[in-house]
Order: structure tokens, then C-alpha cells, then sequence
């Protein structure tokens, strides 16, 4: 049994040289995309409640607001 000329085995080890190299390049770029996700999703939601919290917060002193001028008008 004869072995293959080198020829014949060069671009068999290129091909797959480039294809691991190929898997490894979208490997890392998929990870990259899913971290860039994450960071962005956590930015919406810390924002959420900060704005949850700004409204919860200013909310009681609308109300309290309103509260006083009603009662000041109902003396009157």
C-alpha cells in the first residue's frame, strides 16, 4: 500500500487547519455578541428601576402635595 504524495496531503491538513481555526473565530465572535447582549440587558434593567425607584419615590410627595392643598382649601 502506497502512501499519498505530499501533494495530495498538504491541502488536506490546510483545509483543516482553516477550518478549526474558522470554528474558533465564530466561537469567540458568538461570545463576544452574547456578552455585549448581556451587559446591554443589564443596562435596561438597572435603568428600569431606577426609574421604578424615582417614580415610587416622587410619587408619596405628589400625593402628600395635593393632599395639603385639599385639606388648606376644605378650611377655607
Amino acid at each position: 500500500m502506497a502512501l499519498a504524495p505530499l501533494n495530495a496531503v498538504l491541502p488536506v491538513i490546510a483545509a483543516f487547519v482553516v477550518f478549526i481555526l474558522a470554528y474558533v473565530a465564530l466561537f469567540v465572535s458568538l461570545m463576544i455578541c452574547f456578552f455585549v447582549c448581556l451587559v446591554i440587558a443589564k443596562g435596561i434593567y438597572v435603568g428600569a428601576k431606577k426609574v421604578r425607584t424615582y417614580a415610587m419615590k416622587s410619587a408619596p410627595a405628589k400625593t402628600f402635595i395635593s393632599a395639603d392643598i385639599a385639606l388648606i382649601s376644605g378650611f377655607d
